[in-house]
């Protein structure tokens, strides 16, 4: 392991102590948060993969009868695919507030409340076939999901870089 604060290689048996020999800087909790953020974007990226794989058993081995909406189908779609963008700007601002206050419990909070924000329209759109049976409202809403889950993607070396500077001003 190469620590983030002194650029010194460091075995895995010399952080016995949890801390850089060389520095102090303590690399097994920078470790253990690394780990808690990898762990919250798997099973984010494996509940939309079985939010795909639901709708797949349905389509093709499960007779599946939707209740429709009928006329409505178009207006709830609108409206749910509403609510996603006004999450999305919610998530904005929610990001924006939380980047004022740095702290390690902060961007640990940042994870995971933008990883839920961008599970909700693949919510949306297991809800949206569940009601109208339609292939394309479930697709369009996945990819909402993905597109936030890329954001969420980009914000990452932020995220890990705060972490990094919070544990080195501990």
């Amino acid at each position: 392991m190469l620590c983030p604060q002194c650029q010194q290689g460091v075995q895995t048996e010399e952080l016995d102590a949890g801390a850089c020999p060389y520095c102090g800087f303590p690399c097994r909790e920078l470790d253990r948060r690394v780990n808690q953020v990898q762990l919250i974007l798997a099973a984010l990226f494996l509940s939309t993969l079985a939010f795909g794989i639901v709708v797949l058993l349905l389509e093709m081995w499960v007779d599946w009868q939707p209740t429709g909406l009928g006329d409505h189908e178009f207006i709830v779609g609108m409206a749910l695919m509403g609510a996603s963008v006004g999450i999305i700007a919610a998530s904005i601002r929610f990001e924006r507030r939380l980047q004022e206050q740095e702290s390690i419990d902060t961007y640990s909070h940042m994870v995971r409340i933008l990883g839920l924000i961008a599970e909700i329209p693949a919510i949306f759109g297991l809800v949206m076939y569940l009601l109208t049976g339609n292939l394309p409202w479930m697709v369009v809403f996945l990819l909402v999901c993905w597109i936030m889950l890329i954001r969420l993607g980009t914000r990452l070396p932020v995220i890990l870089h705060g972490i990094t500077d919070c544990l080195r001003t501990e």
